[in-house]
């Protein structure tokens, strides 16, 4: 009988454990020391705007529109696309800050659509293939009831800095391969390229649309971008 009463105790006890394992961030803490999740991912300021968010996401009304993404979301006037709207937008986030922070948000469960605008940064660090793994990790997240937007990552202009040189090419792959994804997982998924009418002759994004580092849009590009947002939104909505 006490060798009995033991066992139990000692399963509660690891029971216990994992369940307060899994309600902190010793995952993310293990994931920075084995080398799965890079320190240059999930920093300090990461962690400052999940606080800030998570005091958001009680409050969000039910069928808001919820815009995930890094500094071009976190730039955008959300409101203008749809209302109510909330903005998630992370500036320097990859694939892998939304998968760790989409837990976070028990608001996509009330949302009428979700959308997403991340992989710019990813391309910095990791294969086309890896980020669309992550794409695809991101969709069965999400609540399968719950509409999901993915906007094709942007282009920037090569001529402003070196270090962007190469980068349009990489971008319209990954983008031909997110498009693929979701048209594989459509309704749920739908894919906006606003692309076209971002760029010059030369494929790179107009200068009258760049804030002036080559990468981030400046209003006049903004605008553009929210038009195209509308409307896919709208059709998303509609599915719903």
């Amino acid at each position: 009988m006490r060798k009995k009463f033991l066992i139990g105790y000692v399963i509660l006890v690891h029971l216990f454990l994992l369940l307060v394992l899994l309600k902190s961030d010793f995952t993310t803490r293990v994931g920075y020391r084995v080398g799965l999740i890079g320190r240059s991912e999930i920093t300090q300021h990461f962690q400052n705007m999940i606080t800030y968010h998570k005091r958001m996401d009680a409050n969000i009304p039910d069928g808001a529109v919820i815009f995930i993404g890094d500094s071009m979301t976190q730039g955008l006037c959300v409101s203008a696309v749809a209302t109510p709207s909330v903005n998630f937008g992370i500036g320097n986030d990859t694939t892998v800050g939304v998968l760790v922070r989409l837990r976070e948000y028990h608001s996509l469960e009330r949302a009428s659509v979700c959308v997403m605008a991340i992989g710019s940064n990813d391309l910095q660090r990791r294969r086309k293939e890896e980020i669309l793994k992550n794409y695809s990790l991101i969709l069965e997240a999400v609540p399968p009831h719950l509409p999901l937007v993915f906007c094709a990552v942007l282009p920037v202009d090569e001529r402003v800095r070196n270090d962007l040189a190469g980068k349009n090419s990489r971008i319209r792959e990954l983008n031909s391969g997110l498009k693929a994804l979701c048209e594989a997982q459509s309704p749920k998924c739908m894919f906006v390229d606003p692309g076209p009418k971002l760029t010059d002759s030369s494929d790179n994004l107009r200068k009258e649309y760049d804030e002036g580092d080559g990468v981030h849009l400046n209003g006049a590009g903004n605008a553009i971008w929210i038009q195209e947002l509308r409307k896919i939104v709208k059709k998303a909505q509609q599915r719903a």
